[in-house]
């Protein structure tokens, strides 16, 4: 009896182990998980994905939304590491999502962030017949290397340039230089006492020149008033003239109105009194015709040389008959 109990004990804690190592696989393996609330997205990195392996987290701005299910190289492209990963979703994945390898620490494992995606973006959706691709951008790690390897190259081409330049004899031709200024910087403070005579005549020659300036400003005022008074005395003496023969024509007009009428009543002879007055009238117009003529070529001898009115340098051409 009791070498029967001791076999079905043993015989039940078998079948009890195996079905708990069954469960635990299950749970290991996440077969229990319902497969409809995930999806499956493809990667496709350039660079290297050293210390991502396959159940590494896969994260959306900092949140675990999944896991990367298998890692290979692209069948279609060497030079590619193609990344299949497993999100929940209801992970907002939009169409300017990325995704970027990411480290943790100095660990050295590796994760995948997912990064980016506007709100008014559309959701990134597979087309029924192969899974979406998220496109990726470089690493932190790549982008440095990148950097520092652009940094070396141009360090290098510097220290390259350098040596060319301080070779031995640029250098022996510096040394030259620095010691012919200094025998100009010598000879150039031999010369301060002139150069400072020199700067004493410039200013006394500037300090005449400001005087004379002055006088010639001073010179030009006087001018100024000078013919402002000889514009005037011309304006005086041609609105005089101008007015006694506006009087002469007046005079004239009434004494022809005056003649007009008498004879319209026949106080006079005109037989007897035509001839003189005729004769009259002819001088009259003849004075006044070469008065106007004079008054015409004074104004126009004015206008040409007003100072001749005060100081007479221009000799008076004759008349008309002269």
């Amino acid at each position: 009896m009791e070498s029967r109990f001791n076999y079905t004990f043993t015989g039940l804690f078998v079948v009890v182990f195996a079905m708990g190592l069954i469960a635990f696989a299950f749970w290991l393996g996440k077969y229990g998980q319902n497969e409809l609330d995930y999806r499956r997205f493809h990667v496709y990195i350039t660079e290297s994905v050293s210390g991502l392996s396959p159940e590494a987290s896969v994260k959306f701005n900092g949140v675990d939304v999944g896991k990367v299910e298998s890692i290979q190289i692209n069948p279609r492209n060497s030079e590619e590491v193609e990344l299949i990963l497993k999100i929940k979703k209801e992970t907002p994945i939009k169409t300017d999502s990325y995704a970027v390898l990411k480290f943790y620490g100095i660990t050295g494992l590796a994760f995948i962030e997912i990064v980016g995606g506007s709100k008014d973006a559309p959701l990134l959706i597979d087309n029924g017949q192969h899974s979406s691709v998220i496109p990726t951008r470089p690493s932190l790690i790549t982008r440095l290397d990148e950097s520092l390897s652009n940094v070396a190259s141009k360090l290098s081409a510097t220290l390259e340039r350098t040596d060319r330049i301080l070779n031995d004899r640029n250098i022996e031709n510096i040394a030259q230089t620095l010691e012919h200024l200094r025998s100009v910087s010598a000879q150039i403070d031999s010369y301060q006492g002139e150069v400072k005579a020199l700067l004493e005549r410039t200013a006394a020659l500037e300090a005449n020149a400001t005087d004379t300036l002055n006088t010639m400003k001073e010179a030009a005022g006087s001018v100024q008033k000078t013919s402002d008074s000889v514009d005037a005395l011309v304006q005086t003496k041609a609105s005089s003239a101008l007015d006694s023969l506006e009087k002469t024509s007046r005079e004239s007009r009434a004494l022809i109105r005056k003649f007009e009428a008498s004879l319209e009543r026949g106080d006079y002879d005109l037989r007897s009194i035509a001839s003189p007055t005729a004769s009259e009238l002819n001088e009259l117009l003849l004075q006044s015709r070469t008065l106007t003529q004079e008054m015409e070529m004074t104004l126009r001898h004015l206008r040409e040389s007003p100072s001749d009115l005060l100081f007479k340098k221009s000799a008076p051409k004759p008349g008309p008959g002269e």
